[in-house]
C-alpha cells in the first residue's frame, strides 16, 4: 500500500507537506503541486477516507435534507449549494425523504452514522417538519442550516428569502402598473404565513380596497372556480403565492376569454422555466433560490470551521417584469 512517506520521497518534499497538502491545510506552490500530483498518479495513491474520517470523528460530507430533487426550486438550491461545497473539496450527499421511507428520528440518527460533517434542510416554506428533529444534531455537535423556512430561530442559523418585501414588491408593481382592484391566491398555506402576506400587501394598498384572498385546491374545477370568482369581484390585478398555480389560473384565464395583463394582470413567486415558457411569460417575484443555495453552504462551511455565523440571513427578491403585468 503506497503511504505518504512513498509519495514524499517521490515527490521530493517532506511528509508534512505531502499531508497538509491533501488536507488543504496549506497552498504550495504551483511546482510542488504537479510534483505531488505526479507523485500521486505514478505511485497509484488513494486516499484511506475512512481512516480520515475515524480520526477527525467526521467526514468531508454535507448532508442535504429536502423531500424530493424533482422540484425546479430545490434543483437550483441545491446546484448553489453544491458549486459552493466543490470549491471547499466537501463533497454533497443528497437524502431525498420521500424516498427514504425513514422516520424524522431515524433520518437523524443516519446523519450522525454517516459522521457527516454538516446537514443543510431545505425545503418549501409552509412545511415545517424536521422543525424539532434538528435539534438532535445539535446535541451531537454537528452544524445545521435551515433553510428556506419563515419559522422563529431554534438555535441553528436560518437562513429565507424576505417573504414580507417580497409581498409589498409585488404589491407596489401591481399598483404602479395601475392595477386597482388585487387579489392574493393561496394554496394550503398556514395562517401565521399567509397573515403575513396580506398584511404586508396591505401596508402598500392601503388606499385602496382590501385584496380579494382566494384558496385554491388541486384540479381543473378549482382554478375554474377561482377564475368565476375574480371575474365577479371585477379583480384586474391578481398575486398568486405560487408559481405552477400561476400558469395554471393564466392559462385559465385566457381560455375563458380573459386578456393577460389588458383585463387582469398576473404575477407570481418563482422565476424559474414554468414562467418563461408560460403565455404570456410571467411576470415574477425572484426569491434567489440558487443563491440561498450559496449562502446555506457559505454558513455550513463557517460552522465546520468553527467561525461565528449570522442568525438569520435574509435575502432580498427581485421583481422579474414579463408580459403577464
Amino acid at each position: 500500500m503506497v503511504t505518504l512517506k512513498d509519495i514524499a520521497k517521490h515527490a521530493d518534499v517532506s511528509v508534512c507537506t505531502v499531508s497538509r497538502y491533501l488536507n488543504y491545510d496549506i497552498v504550495v506552490k504551483k511546482e510542488t503541486e504537479e510534483r505531488i500530483q505526479k507523485a500521486i498518479k505514478e505511485l497509484g495513491y488513494v486516499p484511506n477516507v475512512v481512516a480520515k474520517a475515524l480520526k477527525r470523528n467526521a467526514t468531508s460530507n454535507v448532508a442535504v435534507i429536502l423531500p424530493k430533487i424533482n422540484n425546479l426550486y430545490y434543483s437550483e438550491m441545491t446546484s448553489g449549494i453544491s458549486e459552493v461545497l466543490g470549491q471547499h473539496h466537501y463533497n454533497l450527499f443528497i437524502y431525498e425523504v420521500d424516498n427514504l421511507h425513514l422516520s424524522e428520528e431515524q433520518i437523524m440518527q443516519l446523519m450522525r452514522e454517516n459522521m457527516v460533517a454538516g446537514v443543510i434542510f431545505i425545503g418549501l416554506s409552509y412545511d415545517m417538519s424536521f422543525k424539532q428533529s434538528l435539534h438532535s444534531l445539535l446535541e451531537w455537535n454537528i452544524p445545521v442550516v435551515y433553510m428556506n423556512r419563515y419559522i422563529s430561530y431554534e438555535g441553528y442559523p436560518l437562513i429565507y428569502p424576505d417573504l414580507r418585501k417580497a409581498s409589498m414588491l409585488a404589491a407596489r408593481h401591481l399598483v404602479e402598473q395601475g392595477y386597482q382592484r388585487l387579489a392574493l391566491i393561496h394554496r394550503h398555506l398556514p395562517e401565521d404565513l399567509l397573515n403575513l402576506y396580506v398584511e404586508s400587501f396591505c401596508e402598500v394598498i392601503a388606499d385602496k380596497s382590501e385584496p380579494l384572498v382566494l384558496e385554491i385546491e388541486a384540479g381543473e374545477e378549482s382554478i375554474e372556480n377561482c377564475v368565476l370568482h375574480l371575474r365577479e369581484a371585477r379583480i384586474d390585478g391578481v398575486f398568486v403565492l405560487n408559481e405552477l398555480n400561476a400558469v395554471r389560473l393564466t392559462k385559465a384565464l385566457i381560455k375563458q376569454g380573459v386578456r393577460v395583463p389588458d383585463d387582469m394582470a398576473v404575477l407570481s413567486f418563482g422565476n424559474s422555466l414554468m414562467s418563461i415558457t408560460s403565455t404570456p411569460e410571467l411576470t415574477c417575484i425572484d426569491l434567489q433560490d440558487r443563491a440561498l443555495g450559496v449562502k446555506s453552504a457559505e454558513v455550513i462551511l463557517n460552522q465546520i470551521q468553527k467561525k461565528e455565523v449570522n442568525a438569520i440571513t435574509l435575502l432580498e427578491p427581485q421583481l422579474v417584469q414579463r408580459e403577464s403585468t
